[in-house]
């Protein structure tokens, strides 16, 4: 509720109509109850998903709707009919909204490659979502806005936001030293990034604000942080049993073991004791060793203690043993997630290179989007390594699949705009042109999702849920200024391999309507 009302005044101050809005959060609603209720074709989704699904999607697939209501404007100005305005709007804008939702939603679908399977819970409600949301762009808001583009003129007010052309022209007079300073710091931004420290497992998830962190905070204050392991091994052999506990008390993390060993002795016949009490430490196949441990859920300590115990059963029960406990659990999660991590990052990256070429028609783009985009996404991930704060690594993991395919839709924007300007004006006019007819759109955008995810980071009492809302709005604020002030001096300086690109007509008008109103069509 919070983040509708967020939402709502930034779209004032960045519309001029007080039903614009209204109108842009009509779809963006629709769609976010579609998405929601064909959740159900899932059976069941993750708590994270449900929590972050909705919001996320809201953030997300915003500036679709903004994209598609500005262009409308732009083109009523040249094109009194509103009918053929609005065709003429859908075909100069369905190639950046096309490119932007299609790049979103495979950046998500890439979390389903993910070994941990709350990355493909979360992965396929969004990408489901933001196709809901192109849907919706495409097929409904066309008509919403007709019928309520004379509501739209009634209530026009003056633009609260800034002219941007100052702006634009400061950019374009220091854009070739900015893009100096973004070649210096992406070589330390990715080795930062993954540099982090991280939490593997739940145990830190619940902080003391909730009941749950409190308990837990006065137990431990109490009793510690412990942990009991489980070690399964053969049975039949007490003295290489013997032998093993021998070597696991001489841990200093150990406290005790309970085992038949231990609790009776190799020398007593296991004929001499209750068969209910045997059971417990003893089955047909296997002995049960329980270890009480003196040691955090995980951690660098915990998994060398961790590594050690299995050492010492692989020693004496050479691929025979079992070992189970919470840190074990955390080990093993560590070890799939981390395999995770290059899988999906190099998945997505692919992904929306792929659809890049496939739209723009050019190699150099994709490749100066993509930098441009990643570049944001590590200085993102930079800034806990800096700040010394220890991350969990799901949301770690997430938030590089989420920032890519939510905010490369900014540079699409900006470089579409800029091969159109560069019909019509030299390169350098063609960069602060741009950045002035853009910046409105990409700041609704851009402030929306900061907004919606520091809301997430700071409301929510879930420690992962916030942890990923203050990468996502962190995240958007980064490429907000890549996008603004950095892409805008590549545009400049690459610009013979961007010009050379085969461009498509941006006239997709029927021959019927070219014929009738061919005047209001020959814009250059």
């Amino acid at each position: 509720m919070i983040a509708v009302l967020f939402v709502l005044i930034v779209l004032i101050l960045t519309t001029t109509s007080w039903a614009e809005p209204l109108i842009i959060l009509i779809g963006l609603g629709i769609a976010i109850l579609i998405n929601g209720g064909t959740n159900m074709m899932f059976g069941e989704i993750s708590f994270v998903t449900n929590a972050a699904g909705s919001i996320l999607q809201l953030a997300v697939s915003l500036d679709y709707s903004v994209f598609l209501i500005h262009r409308f404007e732009e083109c009523r100005k040249e094109q009194p009919d509103e009918q053929i305005a609005m065709v003429d709007a859908l075909c100069k804008s369905t190639t950046s909204i096309l490119s932007s939702g299609l790049t979103t939603v495979i950046g998500f679908l890439a979390l389903v490659l993910m070994q941990f399977k709350i990355g493909p819970d979360l992965g396929l409600a969004l990408a489901k979502g933001i196709a809901v949301s192109l849907i919706t762009v495409f097929i409904f808001m066309p008509s919403l806005i007709l019928m309520a583009f004379k509501i739209l003129d009634r209530t026009k007010h003056q633009m609260f936001m800034p002219g941007f052309q100052r702006f634009g022209k400061a950019v374009n007079r220091i854009a070739v030293p900015l893009v100096c300073v973004f070649a210096i710091i992406i070589a330390p931004a990715y080795l930062a990034s993954n540099a982090n420290e991280y939490y593997y497992g739940s145990s830190n998830i619940f902080n003391e604000e909730t009941q749950l962190g409190k308990d837990i905070a006065s137990i431990e204050e109490v009793f510690g942080q412990r942990d009991t392991y489980v070690l399964l091994v053969p049975c039949g052999d007490t003295a290489t049993e013997t032998k093993l506990s021998d070597e696991l008390h001489e841990l200093p993390e150990i406290t005790s073991i309970i085992s038949y060993v231990d609790m009776a002795g190799a020398e007593i016949p296991l004929e001499y004791l209750d068969e209910d009490t045997l059971a417990m430490l003893m089955s047909d196949d296997y002995s049960r060793m329980v270890l009480s441990v003196d040691a955090h859920y995980e951690g660098e300590e915990t998994f060398e203690l961790v590594e050690t115990i299995r050492e010492i059963a692989e020693s004496c029960y050479p691929g025979t043993w079992y070992l189970a406990g919470e840190g074990v659990s955390t080990y093993d999660l560590m070890d799939t997630v981390t395999v995770d991590m290059v899988k999906v990052n190099l998945a997505a990256i692919a992904a929306v290179f792929i659809v890049l070429l496939l739209t723009m028609k050019s190699i150099s783009l994709p490749v100066i989007l993509v930098l441009s985009i990643e570049t944001a996404i590590w200085l993102n991930l930079s800034c806990p390594y800096f700040m010394n704060q220890t991350i969990f690594y799901i949301a770690y993991l997430i938030i590089s699949s989420i920032q890519l395919g939510a905010t490369v839709d900014y540079a699409i924007l900006m470089t579409d705009r800029y091969k159109e300007n560069r019909q019509t004006f030299q390169k350098k006019e063609a960069v602060w042109h741009t950045i002035s007819d853009v910046t409105v759109s990409i700041l609704t955008s851009g402030i929306v999702l900061t907004a919606v995810g520091l809301l997430l980071g700071y409301i929510s009492t879930n420690q992962l849920l916030a942890q990923l809302g203050i990468f996502v709005g962190r995240g958007a604020i980064f490429s907000l200024m890549i996008v603004l002030l950095i892409l805008p001096g590549l545009l400049f300086l690459f610009d013979k391999l961007i010009t050379r690109t085969p461009k498509k007509s941006r006239e997709h008008k029927p021959a019927a309507l070219k014929r009738r109103h061919r005047p209001a069509l020959l814009r250059r």
